[in-house]
């Protein structure tokens, strides 16, 4: 019953319009969200995370990451996305110093947020910095969906996967101090995050694990008030409050042929268990990365369908 009323009260939320800004987030958590390579400018099918997280914690905000969300010119859509997500972490933690952050990001956006957090190590794409260590109090949750950047045995996967992404990371060093934060959900046969050959694994998260999701950084957001979170992991713009939103099913993924990218603060929604700012021109080589996108995945797909 509690599942039911979630989704509904998220479908009713995301008929609507986002509500009038405000700075601060008030007795809950700030998302950033960022969407998948070519879902439309807004939240994107992830927000269904940030809309049951607004139902369980009422007064929490969320604001969409907006980059490009490309699949072509991936590396530079991707790079910016990453950017974009340290600048709003920063200029929200300078305007709002008490109130907690959560990253989100589903296929592209699950890769720029993890690069935001953790600086790009992987092959193909320029390397750049992991988030400044001053934010790592700020920052408490980070969840991400078929994340191209998986990389087999990291200690915050979750899901069936049992193969690194087409993107692994090379070094996971970086990520230790957020071992704790962030989880990653992949599940195996995914195209992006498994290197798999199912199309619709890759958009079968929504049905399987928005709510577990959702709880995850309810249960970090709780644990950051009571206790002091570790520096070294365990393993184991304009910011709107929005209402609650509601689920999408396991269609195919909204990432068409490629790994994922957008923003606007549109409404978001909730889903079953399981701010803008504008973009940044970034510089980058993006030979290999794009190769293997154009020349292997993007044929393989349009095969299947």
């Amino acid at each position: 019953m509690h599942l039911f009323l979630l989704a509904l009260a998220g479908l009713a939320a995301s008929q609507t319009t986002v509500a009038t800004p405000r700075p601060c987030a008030t007795g809950g958590i700030h998302m950033l969200v960022a969407r998948g390579s070519t879902e439309m400018p807004g939240l994107g099918r992830i927000g269904v995370v940030a809309g049951n997280v607004t139902l369980l914690l009422p007064g929490s905000t969320v604001a969409a990451v907006n980059y490009p969300a490309t699949f072509e010119q991936y590396t530079v859509s991707e790079a910016t996305g990453a950017t974009i997500f340290a600048k709003m972490v920063a200029e929200y933690v300078a305007a709002c110093p008490d109130t907690k952050i959560a990253l989100l990001g589903y296929s592209q956006g699950g890769q720029a947020v993890m690069d935001a957090l953790c600086g790009n190590s992987e092959e193909g794409f320029m390397a750049s910095a992991d988030l400044a260590a001053g934010f790592r109090a700020s920052v408490v949750a980070a969840v991400t969906f078929g994340d191209p950047s998986h990389t087999l045995d990291a200690p915050w996967n979750v899901g069936t996967s049992n193969r690194t992404g087409i993107f692994p990371r090379r070094n996971l060093t970086s990520c230790e101090p957020y071992t704790d934060t962030i989880r990653g959900w992949c599940d195996e046969g995914d195209v992006y995050c498994d290197r798999g050959n199912n199309t619709r694994t890759h958009g079968s998260y929504f049905a399987n694990y928005t709510l577990d999701a959702a709880e995850f950084i309810v249960e970090r957001y709780n644990a950051s008030l009571t206790t002091t979170l570790p520096a070294t992991p365990t393993p184991s713009s304009t910011w709107a409050s929005l209402p609650p939103p509601t689920g999408t099913t396991s269609t195919p993924p909204a990432t068409s042929s490629a790994p994922p990218a957008s923003t606007s603060s549109t409404a978001v929604s909730s889903g079953t268990r399981g701010a803008s700012v504008s973009p940044i021109g970034v510089l980058l080589v993006e030979v290999s990365a794009s190769a293997i996108l154009t020349s292997c995945l993007l044929p393989m797909i349009l095969g299947m369908s």
